[in-house]
C-alpha cells in the first residue's frame, strides 16, 4: 500500500459548499417548532462553532434541560428540517474549485482527505449527499464527538494513525477552513492551516489571525496543489 504523506482535514459550510443559508434556516425552524420561540440570528453564536456548541447555546435560550434526550429530540428535528431546506431550493452550490480538486487528490495515493467539521455527522453526510461530494471523504471528526473544534482537531492524529497504520507529522496535516474557528484549531493542533474567504469572512480579517496559507477562494487549483504535492 503507497505511503500516506499528507492529510486534508476539510471544513463544509462556507469551505466545501454554499447552501444558500439551508443550515442556519434548519436551526431557527427547529427553535421555532420545536420550542415555539422566536430567536434573533444574533443572539445565537453560530458561525464556525460546532452543531453541539450551538445546541447547548440553544437549549439554554430556551430553557430546556442539557439531557441526551433533549438533545437527541432537537437533533432529530433539525436533521428533519435540514432535508427539507436542501431540497426546497435549488440554489446552493460547490465553492469554485472543490470539485476539481476533490476529483484530482482522489486519483493521488499519498494524499487522504477528511472531514473536520462542527457539524453533527448525520448532517454533513445530508450536505454533502445532496451536492454529491459525500464519497470522497474517507473519515471525518464531526460536532457529535465533542462541542469543541480545537478537541476534534487534537483527535485527528490518532485517528489518523488508526486507520492508515503510520504516523504523519503533524505540518503535514493541512486544516481548510473559512473562519478563524478553523485557523485556530489548526493551530492548537499543531497542524498546517489553509483560509479560504468563501464564507463569512474577508481574506483581510482571516489574514489577522495568521493562517500558514491564505486564499480569496480555490478557484486556482494549480495554487492549491503547490503547496503540498511533491
Amino acid at each position: 500500500m503507497p505511503k500516506t504523506k499528507h492529510i486534508i482535514l476539510w471544513d463544509i459550510d462556507g469551505t466545501l459548499i454554499h447552501s444558500s443559508g439551508s443550515g442556519v434556516r434548519a436551526i431557527f425552524r427547529t427553535i421555532n417548532e420545536l420550542y415555539n420561540i422566536e430567536v434573533h440570528p444574533k443572539e445565537l453564536d453560530y458561525r464556525g462553532r460546532t452543531d453541539l456548541m450551538i445546541a447547548k447555546q440553544i437549549l439554554n435560550r430556551c430553557q430546556v434541560p442539557w439531557t441526551p434526550e433533549n438533545l437527541s429530540i432537537y437533533r432529530n428535528h433539525y436533521l428533519k428540517v435540514l432535508r427539507e431546506e436542501l431540497t426546497s431550493q435549488d440554489t446552493g452550490k460547490l465553492c469554485p474549485g472543490i470539485l476539481d480538486i476533490l476529483q484530482t487528490i482522489s486519483t493521488i495515493s499519498s494524499v487522504k482527505m477528511g472531514l473536520l467539521t462542527g457539524n453533527f455527522r448525520k448532517a454533513a453526510q445530508i450536505k454533502l449527499s445532496y451536492y454529491r461530494v459525500w464519497t470522497y471523504f474517507s473519515f471525518g471528526l464531526f460536532g457529535d464527538l465533542h462541542e469543541s473544534r480545537n478537541y476534534l482537531a487534537s483527535m485527528a492524529a490518532e485517528l489518523v494513525m488508526a486507520m492508515f497504520g503510520q504516523v504523519i507529522e503533524k505540518k503535514n496535516f493541512w486544516v481548510v477552513g473559512d473562519t478563524p474557528h478553523d485557523v485556530l484549531c489548526a493551530k492548537f493542533a499543531g497542524f498546517t492551516s489553509i483560509a479560504v474567504a468563501t464564507g463569512g469572512f474577508s481574506k483581510e480579517e482571516l489574514d489577522q489571525y495568521k493562517p500558514d496559507y491564505s486564499f480569496k477562494d480555490l478557484a486556482c487549483v494549480k495554487d492549491f496543489f503547490s503547496l503540498f504535492t511533491d
